[in-house]
């Protein structure tokens, strides 16, 4: 990307630090605890940008909360039901590995464990957030994620459906999570942690293990993949015409006590009179590594006056604070409306904070559309280089 152009026409605020491990409220910035949301929230037209200023005109200032937008709110309600029901989270075999891989640097100790954050979704990745609870029979992704080595602990479900939708208990293994799903126009997914302890020290002698596999099967896709690939996972497998598909995103977990990364997600939608010039909007939820919820982002996607691809948007926290300006390019969709966006965020100081990056779909002639990546300050190197 553009980056002398990006540093010309950005102005963000740090992101949020939390993960799991961190309490809700404190960004990656500073501590906000006792920070209150003005009366008077922005004036920012989100209709009206102009891609050639810096930040497209928006303005580092407070908003409504959820922008005032009812898809928004929309999400906001949905994932309040989206905590996990995997006894796994409060085990204490799985809590004592945990501390073993996130407490410290000590060269003398052995091997740490390591930690890999997996989002899936799977269905209709481009449905419209009102289509959300739509009653239909959808089809059946019921499916089962197994590795060989280690513990799987599932940290978030995502719009289940329940009780027809729901985690298989008790669990097959420790190694093994099951599910029952079914997806109309929209989606369904989960957010596992995965916990490789290290290779016992007498292995050496028996030569290198073998990789370590995740094993996924739904009725659609099968898939192996090396658990050590799995950070900076990204891709997304489409399985049939109907815009079905299953997207997988993956961080490597570290200290986010000192830096926090996460994902974000949402609708990227085309202007419907956009016949000759590009360009639509975006908006949707940023969370933190196990899904909770920190904020949402809103913002266009366009072409400036020299033709260059780009967007811009703020990120809010759930009470409408202000906490960043993204701004960064998209490439172009394929001939299947697939196409990658990559970006920065700055604090108020126009210091950058973090990356973010993924993929997006808009399909001509299909009403919806949406985004879905990672992002991560840059105090982790390796998942910055990771994020597309």
């Amino acid at each position: 990307m553009n980056t002398a152009k990006l540093n010309r026409s950005i102005a963000l605020p740090g992101l949020l630090a939390l993960l799991g491990l961190l309490a809700p409220g404190l960004t990656g910035c500073g501590d906000e605890r006792g920070a209150t949301v003005p009366d008077v929230a922005a004036v920012d037209d989100y209709e009206a940008m102009d891609m050639d200023k810096a930040y497209g005109g928006l303005t580092y200032s407070d908003e409504s909360p959820a922008f005032g937008d009812a898809e928004l709110d929309a999400l906001a309600l949905e994932d309040q039901g989206a905590a996990s029901e995997d006894p796994l989270q409060h085990d204490a075999e799985v809590r004592a590995l945990e501390a073993a891989a996130l407490g410290g640097d000590d060269p003398a100790a052995p091997p740490p464990p390591v930690i890999t954050a997996l989002r899936l979704t799977w269905g209709q990745l481009d449905g419209a957030p009102e289509d959300i609870r739509e009653e239909v029979q959808g089809l059946d992704w019921s499916g089962v994620l197994r590795v060989d080595r280690g513990v799987v602990v599932v940290r978030r479900v995502i719009l289940f459906e329940r009780p027809r939708d729901h985690l298989v208990r008790p669990r097959p293994d420790r190694r093994t999570v099951a599910w029952v799903s079914h997806t109309g126009p929209h989606f369904d997914g989960l957010i596992v942690e995965i916990i490789e302890p290290a290779a016992p020290a007498d292995s050496m002698t028996a030569g290198t293990p073998p990789p370590n596999l995740l094993h996924l099967v739904t009725p659609q896709i099968a898939l192996d993949i090396p658990v050590a690939d799995l950070a900076g996972f990204d891709a997304t497998r489409p399985v049939d015409e109907l815009g079905n598909a299953l997207r997988l995103e993956g961080h490597r977990v570290t200290n986010e006590d000192l830096c926090p990364k996460g994902f974000l997600g949402g609708v990227w939608r085309a202007d419907r009179d956009a016949t000759t010039v590009e360009g639509g909007i975006f908006k949707g939820r940023w969370v933190g590594l196990w899904g909770q919820l920190h904020g949402f982002v809103r913002g266009r996607y366009g072409l400036d006056s020299s033709g260059e691809r780009v967007f811009f948007g703020k990120y809010i926290d759930q009470r409408g604070r202000c906490r960043g300006l993204l701004a960064g390019t998209w490439l172009a969709a394929d001939e299947n409306g697939r196409g990658r966006f990559h970006g920065e965020w700055h604090n108020e100081a126009a210091t950058v904070e973090g990356v973010l990056g993924g993929d997006y779909v808009q399909i001509r002639g299909r009403p919806g559309g949406f985004f879905s990546g990672r992002w991560s300050m840059l105090c982790d190197e390796e998942a910055v280089e990771s994020i597309p």
